[in-house]
């Protein structure tokens, strides 16, 4: 085998994405997003897609009176973490270390078995707060049942 030389190669190191939104969404800020049949970006509605990430808190509209902060119209640029550590907005209390997905309306949501992993909570919080996640995305496995063995005589 030929030594191979890949000096001057870069490669891309950023943690975000842009990708252009699917539908008119009200609020995208902090929300896992998953792609559409089209190729774009639209809210998570459960953990049975792979899951793109976390929309930034900075996507969409920046309306300093809140009224429109973070819509999108079809057709915008939507703004998303794909990996390290970001803050998603809870639909439910999650305990630290649980695997997280996503539920209804972009929501985190803890995983269960066979869905997709967003990534691993970093820290409890009650439900509409601010969860850190450790982005790791995978398919969680089914749970193994527990064979319970008799001893032998």
């Amino acid at each position: 085998m030929a030594n191979k030389n890949f000096n001057g190669v870069q490669i891309n190191q950023s943690v975000t994405i842009v990708e252009q939104a699917g539908a008119d969404i009200n609020d995208c800020r902090n929300r896992i997003m998953v792609y559409d049949e089209d190729g774009n970006v639209v809210l998570a509605s459960g953990g049975t897609k792979p899951l793109v990430g976390i929309s930034l808190i900075e996507a969409g509209v920046n309306d300093i009176s809140g009224v429109e902060a973070g819509k999108v119209i079809k057709g915008d640029d939507v703004d998303i973490q794909i990996k390290d550590i970001g803050y998603v907005i809870a639909g439910e209390d999650i305990t630290k270390g649980t695997e997280v997905t996503a539920g209804a309306d972009g929501f985190a949501k803890a995983a269960a078995s066979g869905e997709y992993v967003l990534g691993l909570a970093l820290r409890s919080v009650s439900k509409d707060g601010y969860l850190r996640v450790q982005i790791a995305k995978y398919q969680k496995g089914a749970q193994a049942a527990s064979a319970s063995v008799e001893p032998t005589e």
